[in-house]
Order: C-alpha cells, then structure tokens, then sequence
C-alpha cells in the first residue's frame, strides 16, 4: 500500500462529528502516524482515491450512508479489501459488534475513547497487516517454483509462527512468554507420548508432532482482538462479555486466515487453524465455537486442551490464584469425560511429571 512521503502509514479517519475526528486525529498524529480526515462517507470515498491508507478508523452512525454499507464496498473492492477497518463507535450491543466483524472489521473501540488503548489496537492491527502483506508476497514468490520453494514454505511459516507468537506474548492478558512456552513444549510431549499408544501410533507422525509444538505458540492469538478489559476481568463478565470472550476463537482463526485467503496444504497452517478454533471445544458438547463433541474436535485441539488448561491452573487466570499441582490434577481429573478426552487425559497423568510448569511446582 502506498504511503506518505515521510513512509509513515496515513490513517483515514471517519466521522461525521468533527470533534470526534479531531480527538482521533489528534491522537494519531501522537502514535507519529499521519491522520486523514472525512467527515462523511463521500469524502472518505474521495480521499482514498487520492491517497490509499494503511487503516481507516471508521464510526457507524453517520447521514446518508452508515459505517457498516461503507465497510461493505471496502471489502467488496480489490484495492481496499485489504485495509483494516477498525469501527470506532458508542454503540455497545453485541450484536452489532458481531455485525461489524461479520462484515470484515478487525477491531472495535467504544467511545469515550482512551488514547492507550486506541495506541494498543492500532498499533497491533498495522503490525498484523504488515505482516500478513509480507507473507503474501512471499506466498506469491513462493508459487513461481517448486521443491526448493515448498522448503523455504516451511521456513517462513515458521517464522510466521514465531512472530505471532511473540506479538502475543507482548500482551500480559494473554499468558506470557513462560504460558506459551510451557504450552507448546506440553504439547509436543503429549503428541510424542500418543506416538506410542496403540490408539494413535499411526497418525501422531513427527510431522504431527513438529506441527502441534508451533500451532500451540498461537493458540491464543484472537485474544488480540477481545478487549483488556474483558481479558483483564474474566472472572466478573457480564453474558454478553463472555459471548464476546468466546469470539477469540473465531478471531484468531481470521486473523490466520487473512495471512492465507486461498488456504494451504501445509501443515503448520492446517494444524494451527484447527487448534485456534477448537482449542475451546469441550468432549461432552458444552464447549465453543461449535458445540463439538468427542473425536468430532480436532485431536490437535484436544491435546492443546488439556496442557493449556493444565499450565492455566497453575498459573492462575482470570484474577484467579494459581493452584498446587495437587488442586490442579484433582481439578483436571474432575472433568475427564466432560471437558477433555477420557483417554488423551489417562495419558496426561501418566507423563503429567515430565511436563513443563513455573519454578517451584
């Protein structure tokens, strides 16, 4: 995408109240990113036709046409599709939240705003969108040749997985270093340990295993899109707090999705899809996004259930203390049957002490 002649990203922003406009304006002339104004829809229109953004900041309720019909030829169009949108709005309802992302939005700030948090989120959508700009343009290079390509494939998804990864970790909401760290090792013992059960020695593969260990690092990564405060207060949300937290699985099968629109056969990309969406999936049904029940959750998604929700109680989360490792495999052996699977949980227990924790447990 084009940028100004200083190379910093322009930001388009859309009110059609000009104090609105100016706040916001004011704001991101304080990130050092150079603010765009429209006080309407066909300025907006006009002025992207000038000057391409890296983002537009776009409120809802405007005259003639609204927010949402504008996001709409965004997305419809070649040239924009790809910019993110972040709806900037006092409306509060979840479901025009839901509309807003259902329409391709990446992000959603509520008014009255707050410039740290307007900082966090425009900063961490400019910094995704960079990236997935990168990976498909290595994509498109990588499509031009063949086996020596596929290898250098591998390597940047790899690399793809270590950025978002680390990108993650910068949010204290969302685990940590130590959190994902200790998941992803967690994960490649379990896979490992499976690789010698009757049940599973001949579809856990090293490639299997090498593919869960990296998926594992993003589990989380639709956090990024949930709110602070929903993440910061999850043991006191309100029904449509918890209806919005759920989302993050959802989220962050978008955000991998967006990085590879026409899909991929590779490994890391298929495995870390199936982790980010169903990692939440319970083996009775009650779970989220989609209800899953038994061996219909991805085996992935199920071995990352249970070693997240293992480091989870003993870090603690949600406000919560963490737990001895006592407490915790009383807890986990509370819910075999219900939200993990009777048998990776017998092999849980039985590698339980090799496993990765904080210091001291």
């Amino acid at each position: 995408m084009e940028q100004n002649e200083n190379n910093k990203p322009v930001i388009l922003i859309v009110d059609d109240v000009n104090i609105n406009v100016e706040l916001l304006a004011d704001m991101i002339e304080r990130m050092g990113y150079v603010a765009r104004q429209a006080n309407s829809v066909r300025e907006a229109i006009e002025q992207i036709g000038r000057e391409l953004p890296q983002m537009i900041l776009l409120d809802i309720v405007m005259p003639e046409v609204d927010g949402y019909q504008m996001c709409e030829m965004l997305k419809a169009n070649p040239r924009t599709r790809k910019i993110p949108v972040i709806f900037v709005s006092a409306v509060n309802d979840i479901t025009d939240k839901q509309k807003a992302y259902e329409l391709g939005a990446v992000d959603f700030i509520h008014k009255p705003l707050e410039y740290s948090e307007v900082l966090m989120r425009v900063n961490i959508h400019l910094k995704l969108n960079r990236m997935q700009q990168q990976l498909e343009e290595s994509n498109r290079r990588m499509n031009k040749v063949i086996s020596e390509q596929a290898l250098k494939m591998d390597e940047e998804q790899r690399r793809f997985f270590r950025a978002m990864a680390k990108l993650a970790e910068t949010n204290p909401c969302i685990g940590g270093e130590q959190h994902m760290a200790n998941v992803s090792v967690n994960a490649r013992l379990m896979a490992q340990a499976l690789n010698f059960t009757d049940r599973y020695e001949n579809e856990v593969s090293n490639a299997f295993v090498e593919a869960i260990e990296m998926a594992a690092q993003v589990h989380d990564i639709g956090n990024l899109a949930v709110p602070y405060r929903i993440l910061e207060g999850a043991a006191s949300l309100t029904p449509e707090d918890v209806k919005l937290l759920h989302t993050h699985t959802v989220r962050g099968e978008e955000i991998l999705k967006a990085a590879y629109p026409e899909g991929s056969t590779n490994r890391f990309i298929q495995m870390a899809l199936d982790v980010v969406r169903s990692h939440h999936e319970n083996w009775d049904g009650s779970g989220y996004p989609d209800g899953l029940t038994g061996e219909q959750i991805p085996l992935s998604a199920r071995i990352l259930h249970i070693v997240d929700g293992y480091d989870c109680l003993l870090e603690g989360s949600g406000g919560e203390p963490g737990m001895t490792r006592a407490e915790a495999l009383e807890k986990m052996r509370s819910e075999e049957g219900k939200q993990y699977d009777p048998y990776l949980l017998d092999v849980f227990f039985k590698i339980e002490r090799q496993l990765k924790k904080k210091p001291g447990v």
